[in-house]
């Protein structure tokens, strides 16, 4: 009887690289394009080396699955330092195990239903405010406001600030601190990432000002939802670790920026989208409050809003994971000891998964495969409560569903020519030009 013969695992697959700096600058100069060329050239698993470290690169479900899977990756420790500098080790990104679990479970406390419909309140009150503004003015640039009017509710509901007007230092300060984490690691005043501490200070002050200003008098916001969520075993979290997860919060939230603007951009361009949308609008959410529940009636608002976040990527890799046990994928050996990403744009854009991936179709979600669904990754992958999914999702979903319910209601917009790809080089990408619009109230 012949023997059956094994094929040998093949090495991870790579591109030549510079000594010492690797992949680093190609990488960062541009994440997306940097990862959507390997994955053309290499296929769904490959090697890069950036932040001196090689990192494994999953891309498309089935490779995503596997990057998930806790018997072969864990996050413990395994980010770069600077990183984790930033936001701090103890965030819940970096956590994992029971503590992982448990921090988990507390965070999802503060995205509930009835605290999200709260949370509506003062998204309408914010966005309603700056629409009167967009319609009162001649072409600008939606990007900047899109990015004031988040940071001004993400101020309002993760810190209690004034929903009425507009804390630029706030704003400035977040975008220096995160803007750090797609730089190289060289600490002096001058550089990007020194300033990216300085402004961490500067916010990790100013939430513990929040903190005390909450416990003296109550409030209906976000910390407030912190400060009072309770476990199955009626644990809760303590100061630290809700000043610590407020400032993880604001950074998770920062992707929103492009959410907004990549939504509006794909419904000025389509037309005969936008026009479906505003009459499944007026005809169930015509007027009166959002909630989740009247949102719940709008099918079509929600595959537009999840088709915009898969056609237009914002975020190009998830936080860094660690290869704990040797595994493989496809025939090709994962060592060991290796850092290890999910590749979130390439993985959304997969060729393999989606027809046409560059082509936005809202349509395409109504008789989506599990495929499909499994590679809608804008938020991470897998459970809520079980994987590194962001707790904040739900947050996102209303934003951006608020977001597009008030202004299909009163407001209609056009696009001058200009230039539509997404920025480069930066950690969130937002349309390159700025996106110039001309809105106007119906």
């Amino acid at each position: 009887m012949a023997e059956t013969t094994i094929p040998a695992l093949r090495e991870l697959p790579s591109l030549f690289a510079p000594p010492l700096i690797g992949d680093s600058l190609a990488f960062l100069g541009d994440p997306a394009g940097f990862l959507a060329d390997r994955t053309a050239r290499l296929g769904h698993v490959f090697r890069m080396n950036v932040f001196f470290d090689d990192v494994v690169c999953f891309v498309g479900p089935e490779a995503f699955k596997l990057f998930l899977d806790e018997k072969y990756f864990t996050r413990a420790s395994a980010s770069p330092p600077h990183i984790a500098e930033i936001l701090h080790p103890d965030a819940v990104p970096f956590l994992e195990g029971d503590a992982f679990k448990r921090r988990k479970e507390l965070l999802m406390e503060i995205f509930k239903e009835s605290a999200l419909d709260g949370y509506a309140r003062i998204l309408e009150r914010i966005m309603t405010r700056y629409a009167k503004k967009w319609a009162a003015s001649e072409t600008f640039a939606w990007v900047p406001d899109l990015t004031a009017m988040a940071m001004g509710v993400a101020g309002s509901l993760f810190i209690g600030a004034d929903p009425d007007s507009d804390d630029k230092r706030i704003a400035d300060a977040f975008q220096t601190a995160f803007g750090g984490m797609l730089t190289l690691p060289v600490n002096l005043p001058f550089t990007p990432y020194g300033r990216a501490l300085k402004a961490r200070d500067f916010l990790r002050g100013r939430i513990r000002e929040a903190l005390k200003a909450h416990q003296a008098a109550p409030k209906d916001d976000a910390m407030a939802q912190a400060m009072s969520a309770r476990s199955k075993n009626g644990e809760k979290l303590s100061e630290n670790e809700i000043c610590i997860e407020t400032f993880h919060f604001f950074g998770a939230y920062v992707p929103v920026i492009g959410g907004l603007a990549f939504l509006a951009m794909c419904l000025g361009q389509n037309r005969a989208v936008l026009d479906k949308l505003r009459a499944e609008v007026r005809e169930k959410l015509a007027s009166g409050p959002v909630t989740m529940a009247r949102l719940r009636e709008l099918p079509y608002l929600d595959r537009v809003c999840k088709e915009s976040r898969r056609a237009r990527p914002v975020l190009p890799i998830t936080f860094f994971a660690k290869v704990k046990e040797e595994c493989s994928f496809e025939g090709v050996r994962v060592p060991k000891g290796l850092k290890a990403v999910g590749c979130i744009g390439p993985t959304l854009q997969d060729k393999d998964t989606y027809a046409g991936p560059a082509q936005f179709d809202p349509d395409r979600w109504i008789a989506a495969s599990e495929k499909q669904h499994s590679a809608w990754v804008p938020h991470g992958g897998g459970g809520h409560l079980t994987a590194h999914r962001c707790a904040g999702e739900q947050l996102a979903n209303l934003m951006l569903k608020t977001f597009a319910v008030l202004m299909l209601r009163e407001y209609d917009w056009t696009f001058p020519e200009q230039d539509f790809s997404a920025t480069k080089g930066q950690l969130f990408a937002t349309p390159k030009g700025g996106l110039q619009v001309k809105l106007r109230k119906l």
